[in-house]
Formats: structure tokens, C-alpha cells, sequence
């Protein structure tokens, strides 16, 4: 399930500036050049490498450049799956043991992440996970172990804390699926 670089560049030339199906290596270069969200992405497959292979402190200090640049606190351990998108990289916060589906579209200001240690939270400790082909408007926060199920859309400013099955679309605080396809 877990995206790479080649397969984020293929979805860029895939989607961007194709003259009769031919992908055109400008349209793509200004992408990366200019885009913060693919920024985010593409550095946080070159720091989750490096992760995987049980180098964390650079891992986490290129999380902190990725971060500086582009906005996005993705945090080295958080799986992404290929074809992610960030369509706006500032306020997004990607926690350790979130796990993300395949062509995932993520929008400013969304938090994935667990519930934190509090004296007042009892609850079951977990990261989210995100199906295949979701939506994540603005705002939106999910925490703790939370599975969003495939073909969802999440309303913007929204307030997750219980899952959300599939072909769903989930708005409010907290958020209620509304309607189901």
C-alpha cells in the first residue's frame, strides 16, 4: 500500500499539463517546483526511507525541514499510501501511526493523530486509519483509533472521534454520517 517518490511524480505527469496524452515535463517541474503540498509528500518519502530503516534522528530532523518549508508536520512513522494529495500544506498534521489509503485528498488545517495522554482521557490509545479515495476538507480533525472507511468525504471543519464506513459522507461536530451512497 505505501506510496514512493516515482509514483507521486507518474501521478503528477498523469494529471498535469498533458498535450494529447503525452505528460509535458514543464507542466510537472513547475508542480514541484511551486507546490508545497507535493513538496510535503515528496519529502516525506525521502525522510519515511530513511525511518524504515531504523534512522530516526535524521528522519526527524528532515520532518522538521519539511515542516519549516512546506507547513506540514508529517511525522516520519505515518504510512501514505500512493497518489496522496495535499492540496494545502499549511496547519496539516500527520501523526506517527496514521495510516493513509490510496488517493487520499487532504486539504489545509487537518489533523490525523492519537488522543494524546491526559488524565482525562481513559480511552483506547490508536492513530487513524483512512481508506481509499477520501476526501478531508478544511479543518478537519481525526484522533484516536478511528477507521474511515474507503469513498468517504469528510465535511470541512469537522470533529471525527468514531469511524465512518465506507461510501459515506460525514459532517459536524462530531461528526455524523449524513449520507451514504
Amino acid at each position: 500500500m505505501e506510496g514512493n517518490i516515482k509514483g507521486d511524480i507518474g501521478e503528477l505527469f498523469s494529471k498535469y499539463g498533458t498535450v494529447k496524452g503525452k505528460p509535458s515535463i514543464w507542466g510537472a517541474f513547475r508542480i514541484l517546483l511551486i507546490k508545497p503540498g507535493v513538496q510535503a509528500i515528496i519529502g516525506y518519502r525521502c525522510y519515511h526511507k530513511l525511518y524504515k530503516w531504523h534512522l530516526t534522528l535524521p528522519a526527524e530532523f528532515l520532518s522538521r525541514i519539511n515542516f519549516f518549508f512546506n507547513g506540514a508536520e508529517i511525522d516520519p512513522g505515518a504510512e501514505i499510501g500512493p497518489g496522496c494529495k495535499i492540496w494545502h500544506s499549511g496547519g496539516v498534521v500527520i501523526g506517527r501511526g496514521v495510516k493513509i489509503g490510496r488517493n487520499v485528498s487532504i486539504f489545509s488545517n487537518v489533523t490525523l493523530g492519537g488522543l494524546g495522554h491526559s488524565i482525562f482521557h481513559h480511552g483506547e490509545p490508536g492513530y487513524p486509519e483512512i481508506g481509499d479515495n477520501v476526501n478531508l476538507y478544511t479543518g478537519v480533525t481525526i484522533l484516536g483509533p478511528v477507521k474511515v472507511g474507503s469513498n468517504v468525504t469528510i465535511g470541512a471543519h469537522s470533529l471525527v472521534l468514531d469511524s465512518i464506513p465506507d461510501n459515506s459522507l460525514a459532517i459536524g461536530i462530531p461528526a455524523k454520517v449524513v449520507k451514504q451512497i
